[in-house]
């Protein structure tokens, strides 16, 4: 399974941006958005161009957060998913991440905060971050805003790969 994935979008997209996503994302099986969605509409737009799964993240509106988990968890084939946004200092990220999924325990932890690109393995885990689609810098980094980000998260029986911090432009 291929997932298209991404955080950060703050509202709804433009048609530009669905351009560099259509193409960003061309043969995907399913997208993640890891949070802030900033508008419900973002996930019907999404789900045009494939099966979209999304989570709150900590800058949205009552409305997004009545509708939108804190966290999901699945199983794609054999490999247990999980998806967050996460809250926090970069500084123990990981560790908060895993104590989100405590009781229901995945090897592939989805989020999108302080958008650090990343995608490893850290012992049993294997740690995804898209980057930002608004092209917000990681967390400590100040400056001009970076380009739109996504990334492509590549799920084979129990071997998981991916690719994160790839721009996105139409």
């Amino acid at each position: 399974m291929i997932f298209g994935v991404l955080a950060d979008t703050q509202g709804v997209l433009a048609a530009a941006q669905l351009a560099a996503l259509k193409k960003a994302f061309k043969g995907v099986d399913y997208i993640l958005h890891a949070g802030p969605v900033g508008d419900l509409r973002v996930i019907e737009q999404l789900a045009q161009l494939a099966p979209t799964r999304a989570v709150c993240g900590n800058a949205e509106n009552s409305i997004v957060r009545s509708e939108l988990y804190v966290r999901q968890s699945w199983r794609a084939g054999v490999t247990t998913m999980g998806l967050v946004h996460g809250y926090g200092k970069p500084h123990g990220l990981k560790s908060w991440l895993l104590k989100q999924f405590e009781e229901d325990p995945v090897q592939v932890i989805v989020y999108g905060r302080n958008f650090e690109p990343t995608a490893r393995p850290v012992g049993a885990h294997y740690f995804f971050n898209p980057g930002s689609f608004s092209g917000n810098l990681p967390e400590g980094q100040h400056g001009k805003k970076g380009p739109a980000r996504v990334g492509l998260l590549f799920v084979r029986g129990k071997k998981v790969d991916g690719q994160a911090g790839i721009p996105a432009h139409s």
